[in-house]
């Protein structure tokens, strides 16, 4: 019998089962045929997220500033003399990552399709398309429609959003800086992005579900705005963020990680620094659990108690700023960008921390001058 089958071989997976793997019986059962495709993410990062992975992964360009442009065209620009995030090859950090789980002792089934899994007394009985196994412990790492996650209740998140992105062959004239879009034209609910990496541009943006919208069409708005319609695309992708957490992230003899639990950054959509942070917390309770033979759904959820200290504030702060976002109209944004232009608030954008990027608020909202103008549209947004 295995000491813990783990389902899905992306970077919740691998870097769950890197630590889980030291002196246990692991699997990793991944449906793809290798590590890193699809990619599903920008491929930006802090440089504290990358090194909180423990691999190097290729580093294509660095990130020290944003334009954020309002829906009436009004920009906002953010500096910053230090690297505030890294461009790498995402396809390439997932494939070191799994080498390491592997390296460190796990074992990774690659086209291997996960179809159910039962939960007994003693034990695990998971089935897949290539036969069944048994393993005292299930780690749900499956993504934002994590099956897994399902099997222990009711547990979707609150709402999803949808992206869509492109690689674009074309050269941006300022290679350290990023452009973000915010407004219903362009990215209803999220935000867009174009993002360069050297000889190429990451183009790409999310949607609030339920706004009746094809990704795909504001992609092709975006494109032309950005004065890159006619260049050579060279990939395209697409996919779903669950935000908002999910009710449980454990259940009897499972654990859940990574999107599948709901840990993902409410303002960017970010999951890596999530994972990194719960990853430690869930080696910790599945050791003692499998070391003391008590593997229920209560002793379990010491793991939710775990991670959550970490960063429960962080996400549930993030989650109220994005419930305020998605409540004010196009005329209140711009409201807002005349606001934020103030000279006592560029300074904290200026420095904002794109892992805890909820911090900034703080110091905004103990401004009474700013903060009084702020309210009304605060306000509206909530109610």
């Amino acid at each position: 019998m295995r000491d813990a089958v783990v389902v899905g071989g992306g970077p919740a997976g691998t870097i769950t089962a890197g630590l889980l793997s030291d002196g246990r019986d692991v699997l990793v059962i991944e449906e793809h045929a290798s590590s890193g495709l699809p990619v599903q993410c920008a491929g930006i990062l802090t440089e504290e997220a990358i090194r909180m992975c423990g691999v190097k992964p290729d580093i294509l360009g660095k990130i020290t500033g944003a334009d954020v442009i309002f829906p009436s065209g009004g920009r906002f620009e953010v500096r910053s003399d230090c690297i505030k995030a890294l461009l790498i090859d995402r396809a390439d950090l997932d494939r070191k990552l799994a080498e390491r789980a592997i390296d460190r002792g796990a074992e990774i089934k690659y086209g291997t399709r996960y179809v159910s899994h039962k939960v007994s007394g003693t034990e695990v009985s998971v089935s897949t398309d290539s036969g069944d196994i048994s393993s005292k412990l299930i780690v749900g790492a499956d993504g934002h429609s994590s099956r897994i996650a399902m099997s222990v209740g009711r547990n979707l998140p609150r709402e999803y959003v949808y992206g869509m992105g492109a690689d674009v062959r074309y050269r941006s004239g300022r290679d350290n800086i990023m452009t973000l879009r915010i407004g219903s034209e362009y990215a209803p609910g999220f935000f867009s992005w174009e993002i360069p990496f050297g000889d190429m541009m990451r183009v790409g943006l999310c949607i609030k579900a339920g706004t009746g919208s094809n990704p795909n069409e504001y992609l092709k708005k975006l494109l032309r705005v950005s004065g890159i319609k006619d260049c050579d695309i060279i990939s395209r992708y697409s996919g779903k963020i669950p935000l908002g957490g999910r009710r449980r992230s454990y259940g009897d003899r499972t654990l859940l990680i990574g999107d599948a639990a709901g840990q993902v950054k409410p303002i960017s959509g970010g999951g890596l620094y999530p994972i990194c942070m719960a990853a430690p917390i869930l080696r910790d309770t599945a050791e003692e659990s499998l070391l003391t033979d008590r593997t229920s759904s209560r002793f379990l959820s010491r793991y939710e108690e775990g991670w959550k200290r970490k960063i429960g504030r962080e996400l549930s702060r993030g989650y109220r700023i994005r419930k305020i976002y998605t409540g004010l109209s196009d005329r209140d944004l711009d409201r807002v960008s005349e606001i934020i232009s103030d000279d006592e608030i560029r300074p904290m954008l200026n420095g904002i921390d794109l892992d805890n990027p909820s911090a900034v608020a703080a110091p905004i909202v103990r401004s009474p001058r700013v903060c009084m103008r702020l309210l009304p549209l605060m306000i509206r947004a909530i109610l």
